[in-house]
């Protein structure tokens, strides 16, 4: 495998790889934000998304995993709210929010998320650090909660697969020339197209098709399929065009790498072998 294609792999690993850790913290933001404001609906549909043992496993190697037990106290506490808001009502709930224990763990939580995520900070982490007080801001444009890591994540994903996709057109394109170069020839054969046979002559040949000289009187049916009886060998093939004197048709499959070689070596049985100048006359 060459180099270059190891490092590209590399280069398109390494976003895909920060994406998981990205998206749980700014999930717990999310749980931050929402446990701050009494979002009740908000906190019921992050907590069916989310759960302890796979924050932690995405968290794996991220400064953030030192603060497990915060995080699965913040997730305890808003599990214990929206339970409360099922049971006892939205007031009971809120309530169980609005502790000075819940104030205080989302504060901590808020101070860490803001310097360890990966989300450009939109005053939600800062306004809850300060005593929640504060109230997010939206952000503005198309890549608002993205920093330039992301940015370039993302940037360098592209700029992979646009490579990929270059490396498998350019690959293709040399196939396809490869296959049709073409061989000049002179060979006698014969064309069948469905009951209809008569000889031709091959005049050129390449792994994807042919040409052929044909008496002006031969048509393929309908210039659909035609059988090439080229020795021993019958070649399906699709006829292309026709002109008054010659007939192009593509192979139903191409020929194998080591099949045009020894078509190019056939000789004419009807042109005979050279005469001896230095031999005996036949008698």
């Amino acid at each position: 495998m060459r180099l270059w294609f190891v490092l590209l792999l590399i280069v398109l690993a390494a976003p895909l790889r920060a994406a998981p850790a990205c998206e749980t913290i700014e999930r717990l933001e999310r749980l931050v934000s929402q446990g701050a404001a009494g979002d009740l609906g908000g906190l019921s549909r992050e907590l069916r998304r989310t759960d302890a043992e796979r924050v932690m496993w995405n968290l794996r190697g991220h400064p953030l995993a030192t603060h497990e037990g915060d995080i699965a106290a913040l997730l305890s506490q808003a599990a214990e709210a929206v339970a409360l808001d099922g049971s006892d009502g939205v007031v009971a709930a809120r309530a169980r929010l609005g502790t000075q224990a819940a104030r205080r763990l989302r504060a901590r939580l808020a101070v860490q998320l803001a310097r360890h995520g990966c989300a450009a900070d939109d005053g939600t982490a800062r306004a809850a650090a300060a005593g929640e007080e504060g109230t997010a801001q939206p952000g503005g444009g198309a890549l608002a909660g993205l920093k330039m890591p992301q940015i370039a994540g993302f940037a360098a994903g592209a700029l992979g697969l646009a490579a990929l996709a270059a490396l498998a057109v350019s690959r293709v394109q040399r196939k396809r020339q490869r296959q049709a170069k073409r061989h000049a020839v002179n060979l006698p054969a014969r064309i069948r197209s469905g009951t209809a046979e008569t000889e031709t002559r091959l005049i050129d040949i390449s792994r994807q098709g042919a040409k052929l000289r044909l008496d002006a009187g031969f048509e393929p049916a309908g210039l659909r399929g035609v059988t090439i009886l080229l020795g021993d060998r019958r070649i399906g093939a699709t006829a292309r065009w026709r002109n008054k004197h010659f007939l192009g048709v593509q192979f139903l499959r191409p020929l194998p790498d080591d099949a045009v070689a020894p078509i190019l070596t056939q000789t004419d049985p009807g042109t005979g072998p050279e005469p001896d100048p230095g031999g005996a006359p036949a008698g």
